[in-house]
């Protein structure tokens, strides 16, 4: 194999194939980069046999062929090196790269020993994904999702394709977070789980294209597809039913507050400092008089109150939150007002941002 590229444009394929490196494996040929030509194109992949990504990179390829080198040393060197036209060949799979003042060796192995790839369905009836329109999804929804690997499912985000609507869904069995994007597509409807890691690592991946993103399941081999110009990850489907999260959403309401988004995350940022001895524990006074009041009391290292005006109708009712939760929700989200609806201080509360239609999110209050 025989190529020549800019030192910019390997180094960014390099990053993008980083995300399905393993940090450790059993599997040593899993912490190597596959690169290899395919019709005078180089291409590099990686999988860590959970999500597989590969892409194209410009080049210029003067002989086919294929290998496969250790990818954070290969990754770490392309990234410190000056930019420029590198030159690389392989000679017994070792990867010789010569730039203009640098000639360097990287040991590699046969690209045989390399996990087979997965290839998007040549006859797909899937969806196209505005890339956009995917990362606002993805950061309104994969931080609700859960970090416990004992409970997988919780790990993932409900992908479910009806009636044109796609709606996304994360949660971890405290908190919850929906949002529904509406898609012309003649695709089947479906319902899957998919890694919260991975289609973050989607959103983010594809986040810069111009050009929509395309997606499919291959039932067969239990995996979901993204797709664009240059670029294919494949990732599998979780294994397991999703929580019928639909029967938390409240229905009912005796407490509704509609406020300012700064006023809110200040008052709570301020409080969590306090929080942060005390299980992150805040409580939040809604009175009908038309102020909230947050609070924190912590024996070891003092206590905190802030209040502010919003609108409220209802009851006079105190909910006690995880702060971390709040602001996390807080952080997320880029409306100027929220209105919040609770059925009393044990019920699940509902958060809905005034300019971000289509989305909700839910957090459970803590019991003191």
């Amino acid at each position: 194999m025989k190529f020549s590229c800019l030192q910019e444009n390997l180094s960014k394929g390099l990053q993008t194939v980083m995300h399905a490196v393993p940090a450790k494996s059993s599997l040593p040929i899993l912490s190597n980069v596959l690169i290899s030509t395919d019709n005078g194109r180089l291409k590099l992949a990686s999988t860590n046999l959970e999500t597989a990504i590969s892409t194209f990179v410009g080049a210029s390829v003067d002989e086919e062929g294929s290998t496969t080198i250790p990818a954070r040393l290969l990754k770490d060197f392309i990234t410190n090196l000056s930019p420029g036209k590198i030159n690389a060949q392989v000679k017994d799979e070792i990867l010789i790269i010569t730039s203009k003042n640098t000639k360097s060796k990287f040991n590699g192995s046969s690209a045989h020993d390399f996990p087979e790839l997965p290839t998007f369905p040549k006859k797909s009836k899937g969806l196209e994904l505005d890339p956009t329109t995917l990362n606002e999804a993805m950061s309104l929804v994969a931080f609700a999702s859960g970090i416990d690997s004992s409970r997988p499912i919780f790990t993932g985000i409900s992908v479910t394709f009806s009636k044109g609507k796609l709606t996304l869904a994360a949660t971890d069995g405290f908190r919850l977070s929906e949002k529904i994007v509406t898609i012309k597509s003649n695709a089947e409807d479906f319902s899957v789980v998919l890694p919260a890691k991975t289609l973050s690592e989607v959103s983010k991946i594809f986040s810069s294209s111009s050009e929509p993103i395309q997606f499919a399941l291959n039932q067969d081999e239990n995996l979901a597809l993204f797709k664009s110009e240059d670029t294919l990850i494949a990732t599998r489907i979780l294994d397991g039913q999703y929580p019928d999260y639909k029967k938390i959403i409240p229905t009912e309401h005796v407490v509704k507050a509609d406020f300012n988004t700064i006023d809110f995350f200040e008052a709570v940022r301020l409080t969590d400092i306090f929080a942060k001895e005390g299980n992150n524990t805040i409580k939040v006074r809604f009175d009908p008089e038309g102020k909230i009041k947050i609070t924190s009391l912590s024996e070891e290292t003092g206590q905190h109150e802030s209040v502010f005006s919003a609108e409220i109708e209802g009851e006079l009712v105190e909910i006690a939150f995880n702060s971390k939760y709040l602001l996390d929700f807080l952080t997320n989200i880029k409306s100027e007002k929220i209105e919040f609806l609770s059925n009393g201080n044990v019920s699940p509360c509902l958060f809905e941002p005034d300019k971000q239609k289509n989305f909700i999110h839910i957090i459970m209050p803590m019991q003191i």
